[in-house]
């Protein structure tokens, strides 16, 4: 009855422990829900980029641009930042930056929101003048550029892609898909049942593709002109848009849509001068984003990841006899993003000659919101005058000064002076001393990965950082990567070996939890050898077991 009673109690316990956890974890979401106002930036669009752009608040148009380019994908704020970042005019000498100019050149001009235009051919071709500029300006700065300027600005683009999510994760897959053109083209050896001279999809891209009704004379315009000339100087109004005159110029200017059109001729592949090299084409590295579009829960990344299963595989003789997809599984669970923050790792600021820094615009989602909030309420004041203090905004003792510092911080950052962290300049306060190589920073950010505090648990970039401490000699980082060797994590295998080296380093360094625990291993140790015994205390010990031993014997018998 007793016995019953004590399971009973036991359970309840269980489950008031169960209902602790689930009442706290529902108060951190509520907590996260309300702190998602202070971290969400606003939206923009590139209406608000331009008008601050013509008031002369160029700082100002160039954060609105980004945010719209990036969280929104919008075509047009992505050619105006390549037109700023390129200086096209006199007075944005100060923004130069080929590398990021080329950056959003080549988003905008692999961007299909263009299609959202293309039932007006007016609009169309004014659209499709944008892609083909961008298009244009993009090969042209990538001649020019060195070749660590271009694997700078490969991952710069794949950074702004991952931080998109499912759809971000599509299009680098497409980059890198080497039968792209081909499945838009039947006839070019697609091995597609049925499908031998005609593409078996194509967006209404101009006419004559079977989507919309051919036209037999060119069509007039529907601007109105003045003494029978067109509002477009040299051409009259009724040759401007002629059977497909927009459709061909897209195709034999657009490097990556121009295969979307009608001509079979239209290729990314038919220049020798262009900008495909940029991302290197392969079954692997394609399937790679596409099973990170389905970790990201893209309805259709599965569709893209079984369309190259048909396709003659690219592997060498080194992969063991496994599938491309089984290979690009294993590779997607060890993926990292080529930086901690938009271009952490190759400008020390990452900035324009004008000062402005290259804001990092990835979107705040719930998941991200409530590891920023836990970020905010648990990273201690003591490792934040510490950063401060390495990063030297910090020089004195007080409140006060740690206002200012935090200040100083801000306008490094670009951002409003108010001396109060929000969540996100706090988190990218460690994420700053990590990427500057300051170990305890980097031993932070790995802790923060694995509890999900400040930054969305991940334990691939958690390996990363506390390895990145380890190899400073930081003990503390040493036991948390033994740690998850024991365990065992996503993307991260269980090492009993790797767990117990980085053990032995994290004593050695003089991390006392360790030291304590080896202590108590030594003093629980099997009995030495009769040989190896030195001491009275050791003898004792054997001739106890001895007489165990022996008694255990006698009553068997």
């Amino acid at each position: 009855m007793q016995r019953n009673r004590a399971s009973v109690g036991r359970r309840s316990t269980t489950v008031g422990q169960r209902i602790s956890s689930l009442a706290r974890t529902s108060l951190l979401a509520a907590a996260a829900v309300c702190a998602l106002g202070a971290s969400v930036p606003a939206r923009a669009d590139v209406a608000e980029c331009e008008r601050s752009y013509q008031l002369g608040r160029k700082d100002e148009a160039i954060r609105l641009c980004r945010r719209a380019a990036w969280q929104d994908n919008d075509f047009f704020a992505q050619v105006k930042l390549g037109d700023i970042y390129s200086a096209k005019r006199d007075d944005d000498k100060g923004y130069y930056d080929p590398v990021e100019a080329f950056v959003w050149y080549f988003l905008a001009g692999r961007n299909s929101a263009i299609f959202d235009h293309v039932h007006l051919d007016p609009a169309a071709d004014a659209v499709v003048n944008k892609l083909v500029n961008a298009d244009t300006d993009s090969r042209g700065i990538y001649r020019n550029l060195l070749q660590d300027e271009r694997i700078d600005a490969r991952n710069r683009i794949t950074y702004i892609e991952s931080c998109r999510g499912g759809d971000g994760f599509i299009l680098l897959g497409q980059l890198h898909d080497p039968f792209i053109a081909q499945r838009h083209q039947g006839g070019q050896g697609a091995p597609l049942t049925g499908v031998t001279d005609q593409p078996f999809w194509r967006r209404p891209v101009g006419r004559g593709s079977g989507l919309l009704p051919p036209r037999s004379t060119p069509a007039p315009s529907p601007y109105p002109t003045s003494g029978g000339s067109s509002a477009y100087p040299g051409s009259s109004s009724q040759s401007r848009f002629g059977a497909d005159f927009w459709g061909n110029k897209l195709c034999n200017n657009s490097e990556w849509l121009g295969w979307m059109t009608p001509s079979s001729s239209c290729s990314r592949y038919t220049t020798g001068e262009g900008t495909s090299s940029v991302f290197p084409t392969s079954i692997i590295e394609s399937m790679v984003f596409y099973q990170l579009a389905d970790r990201a829960g893209h309805p259709i990344a599965k569709i893209y990841i079984e369309s190259l299963k048909n396709w003659p595989s690219d592997t060498g003789s080194d992969t063991k006899g496994q599938s491309p997809d089984v290979l690009a599984k294993a590779k997607s669970q060890r993926w990292l993003a080529p930086f901690e923050f938009y271009a952490a790792e190759t400008r020390y600021r990452g900035e324009t000659p004008s000062g402005l820094v290259h804001s990092d615009e990835c979107s705040i989602n719930a998941k991200r919101s409530q590891a920023l909030a836990l970020g905010e309420r648990l990273i201690p004041q003591t490792i934040r005058r510490d950063l401060l203090q390495f990063l030297g905004f910090f020089r004195g003792d007080g409140g006060r000064e740690m206002s200012r510092a935090i200040s100083k911080y801000q306008d490094f950052l670009g951002d409003p002076q108010t001396g109060q962290f929000t969540p996100v300049q706090l988190t990218r306060l460690v994420q700053i001393g990590a990427v500057r190589g300051y170990a305890r920073a980097q031993r932070v950010l790995g802790i923060m990965y694995v509890k999900g505090i400040g930054v969305v648990t991940d334990f691939v970039r958690a390996e990363k950082w506390l390895l990145a401490a380890a190899e400073q000699g930081d003990g503390e980082a040493m036991y948390a990567l033994s740690e998850v060797y024991t365990q065992g994590a996503d993307g991260v295998e269980k090492s009993e070996d790797r767990a117990n080296r980085f053990r032995q380093g994290a004593a050695s360094a003089g991390f006392q939890p360790v030291r304590s625990e080896f202590l108590r291993i030594l003093e629980t140790a099997p009995a030495p050898k009769a040989d190896e015994c030195k001491t009275r205390r050791c003898r004792r010990e054997r001739e106890r077991a001895q007489q165990q031993e022996a008694n255990e014997t006698e009553e068997t018998n």
